[in-house]
């Protein structure tokens, strides 16, 4: 057991800690935090097949980023007890993971991290994100990038047209722009600024970036790396499954005068993408 200290509830400033005899050693490991529509969700599934891995279901819990929004619909607790229930295997959840694991790799599930994968956390505040470095100093985020424009274009499908029931022809052009423009839509799409945020609250070395990209072109060496930096065995047999597709959107392409506009809007980050990574679509 890893019960949590005075020193760690006092430092918390939106975690809530009624119970103090808590037990933290379940607290995640790691975390693929986003930013949504960049391959979360393929990751997710491709690392929850490793028989090392533990995963929170369902996907995404929503805690930290809704922490200083409690009027918020999807807003559930602030209470840290709420959150750790869902590090919590039943037996019957354990025996299931052990059929799979014995199926697909020939060996027994025995959980040596625990991760939990939120998109949204990518682009929440520097105090919310000071928040999971408390309760683990030594957690380790994975952060996935892909065209600032691609990743906008791919949101507006899912929410706009997907998600909405609707047409591309039923959706005006002011209603793209707005969600284009709107402020958590831009925050989702600046790396830059998320990485920054990231890397200043984490243990140097504990942020892993991956690319969109890799998935379809390189999906097997983004799993190996992906392994290593989760410090879990390493083997073929753990990423055959790889080449897996989930969450996609129909497949069409960016008008021109959505990609313009598109382009002007990301136009900065694109160059400070390139200035970083030396990184260019």
């Amino acid at each position: 057991m890893k019960l949590i200290t005075q020193d760690i509830i006092q430092s918390l400033k939106y975690v809530k800690v009624s119970n103090t005899n808590l037990d933290l050693s379940h607290f995640p490991d790691f975390m693929i935090v986003g930013p949504q529509r960049t391959g979360t969700t393929w990751l997710y599934w491709s690392l929850r097949q490793h028989p090392q891995v533990f995963f929170a279901r369902p996907k995404e819990l929503f805690y930290f980023n809704f922490l200083d929004m409690p009027e918020f619909p999807m807003y559930r607790s602030s209470e840290l007890s709420w959150y750790l229930k869902f590090f919590d295997e039943s037996p019957v959840k354990f025996l299931l993971k052990n059929l799979t694991t014995l199926k697909n790799h020939g060996e027994f599930y025995r959980p040596k991290i625990r991760g939990e994968a939120t998109a949204t956390y990518a682009a929440m505040k520097t105090e919310l994100v000071k928040e999971v470095v408390t309760l683990n100093p030594d957690i380790k985020i994975i952060l996935m990038i892909r065209n600032p424009i691609h990743r906008a274009w791919s949101h507006a499908k899912k929410d706009l047209l997907k998600e909405a029931g609707k047409k591309f022809s039923e959706v005006s052009e002011k209603e793209f722009e707005k969600f284009f423009n709107d402020p958590y839509q831009l925050s989702c799409s600046r790396y830059t600024e998320m990485i920054d945020k990231w890397s200043s609250c984490l243990k140097e070395g504990n942020l892993f970036v991956g690319f969109y990209d890799d998935i379809q072109e390189a999906p097997e060496e983004l799993l190996m790396r992906t392994f290593d930096f989760l410090g879990v065995r390493n083997q073929a047999k753990y990423y055959r499954l790889a080449q897996t597709i989930v969450n996609p959107t129909e497949v069409m392409e960016i008008p021109d005068k959505y990609q313009k506009m598109l382009e002007d809007i990301f136009q900065d980050e694109i160059t400070k993408l390139k200035q970083t990574f030396g990184f260019s679509w």
